[in-house]
């Protein structure tokens, strides 16, 4: 991993909005993505974390402009040249997601039932104008080969592969055109837990050998740990934490980071539940709560939290780790690790 930042956010926000009437007059905004800012090293990979609803997915999808951001830059340097995705036109974007590609969630719903394998993991090539047919087809079979899948298999459709081959298919499809950075949208949710051991393997096996970058969205901190290096945790459309992975577990400085940390589950019956119960539910994205998003479940906030809203203050000694909250360098909260 090297120091070089192969991608850096600044300010990037997603509303979408919200109509009413006959007229379809727009009456306010949900904001899926509040204002987030963040890096990610060449060759590193970063978790992104929270419960459903928070706006990871929104994020990832603005990185790569499958959704237009409202506002902020996404600026990509996979080479010499940093370019601002976010202000690039369609030609300039379908040039740039040669080195940017992105693994869907659900394996069922992203490959094209009509289309074969082989067509499948060989179309972006076409669309970029890489090769020649046969070129592409035997690109197409060294990915199966690589992903654990067989040549002999392109002739194939989706209906025909279990639910983990399919994955592997998506993700042989996301290396078609040697990219340097892949955003990996929940590649695992969807699959059974021993499926999902077997295709974060893959994809840390994937990474060493095509030297890749990823960010890796979750809900599942348990997931997180393994592949990642850093981990952003994100709540209400903001990033409310960034540490490594060691550091978050250990020892998190966002009372949020907590309540994730203890509600994953430890398969010992003798240990008992140690869950931290949120009070109420989370806010609407559309109408924010005045200063802290967290303080209307926080058992730690006080009248400074509800009034004024904390931005991402760097924890006492280390110059990486963030977090937001106004008491980061007061609270002792419990990590996972330390659990009895």
């Amino acid at each position: 991993m090297s120091d070089k930042r192969i991608l850096e956010v600044r300010n990037l926000k997603k509303y979408f909005p919200i109509q009413k009437g006959v007229f379809r007059r727009v009456v306010g905004h949900v904001r899926a993505v509040d204002g987030i800012d963040f890096y990610i090293k060449e060759g590193e990979c970063v978790g992104l974390v929270g419960e459903s609803g928070c706006g990871k997915t929104t994020a990832g999808r603005s990185l790569i402009r499958l959704l237009d951001p409202t506002e902020g830059e996404v600026l990509f340097a996979p080479h010499d040249k940093t370019v601002d995705m976010a202000a690039l036109d369609k030609h300039g974007l379908k040039q740039m997601r040669q080195d940017m590609q992105y693994i869907f969630q659900d394996p069922f719903a992203s490959l094209n039932p009509r289309m074969t394998v082989g067509r499948i993991v060989s179309e972006p090539m076409k669309i970029q104008s890489i090769g020649t047919h046969k070129e592409r087809t035997l690109r197409a079979g060294e990915l199966l080969e690589k992903v654990g899948l067989s040549a002999s298999q392109m002739g194939r459709f989706p209906h025909e592969f279990s639910g983990g081959q399919r994955q592997r298919i998506g993700i042989a499809r996301s290396l078609s055109l040697n990219p340097r950075f892949v955003i990996c949208d929940e590649p695992v949710s969807a699959l059974d837990v021993s499926v999902q051991a077997q295709v974060l393997n893959l994809l840390k096996d994937l990474q060493d050998e095509f030297d890749l970058t990823y960010m890796f969205v979750a809900h599942d901190l348990s997931v997180v740990e393994h592949i990642s290096d850093r981990i952003m945790v994100m709540y209400l459309g903001r990033i409310v934490e960034i540490a490594s992975a060691s550091e978050l577990y250990e020892t998190p400085k966002h009372p949020y980071t907590e309540a994730l940390l203890k509600a994953i589950p430890i398969a010992d019956p003798k240990l008992g539940k140690r869950r931290i119960a949120l009070e109420g539910s989370v806010p609407d994205p559309a109408n924010p709560p005045e200063g802290c998003n967290f303080s209307t479940r926080c058992a730690y906030a006080t009248e400074l939290c509800r009034k004024d809203d904390p931005t991402l203050q760097t924890v006492e000694n280390s110059d990486e780790r963030v977090a937001a909250c106004h008491y980061v360098n007061e609270l002792e909260l419990t990590g996972f690790t330390v659990r009895e």
